[in-house]
């Protein structure tokens, strides 16, 4: 009986441990803070664990998305788009699933957390979005685009 007892609690005390990790777990390798898609040492996010530290500015108003400057390349320039052009990506769907898995409503939800880094249908949805829209298309025309490039015929 005090085996079970003893065998349990360490089985409880193992997932709790497996659930919480990630956000207690040490996310540095090689002593660089790393993000979410750090892969053989490419790496999207430069600053995480710094931005994570800052706290902003009480005059600042609330940041929509993440800070851009946390990602580097595709990811960088998708972050920024969302940023400059949340009115945009808010009125587009996501095709990669995050509707289902994480509750988002559009595709600004990607980048209101490091969803949108991980994710190479969203960083490819938001870069067709930006680059519709310098070419000055309307959001109807990038919907459009964006469910025939993205959406999966089921």
């Amino acid at each position: 009986m005090r085996r079970a007892i003893v065998f349990g609690i360490s089985f409880a005390a193992v997932v709790v441990l497996a659930y919480l990790w990630p956000s207690i777990g040490d996310s540095r390798l090689n002593g660089n803070a790393r993000g979410a898609m750090c892969v053989a040492g490419h790496c999207c996010c430069t600053a995480a664990a710094e931005a994570a530290d800052s706290a902003p500015s009480k005059s600042a108003q609330p940041r929509l998305t993440l800070d851009p400057n946390q990602f580097v390349g595709p990811v960088k320039e998708a972050y920024k788009f969302a940023e400059q052009h949340p009115e945009i990506l808010a009125e587009l769907h996501c095709y990669c699933g995050c509707d289902k898995a994480e509750g988002h409503q559009n595709l600004l939800d990607c980048y209101r957390s490091t969803h949108g880094a991980s994710c190479e249908i969203c960083t490819g949805e938001a870069l067709l979005a930006k680059r519709m829209s310098e070419q000055g298309s309307p959001v109807d025309q990038i919907r459009n685009a964006i469910r025939r490039n993205f959406a999966q015929d089921n």
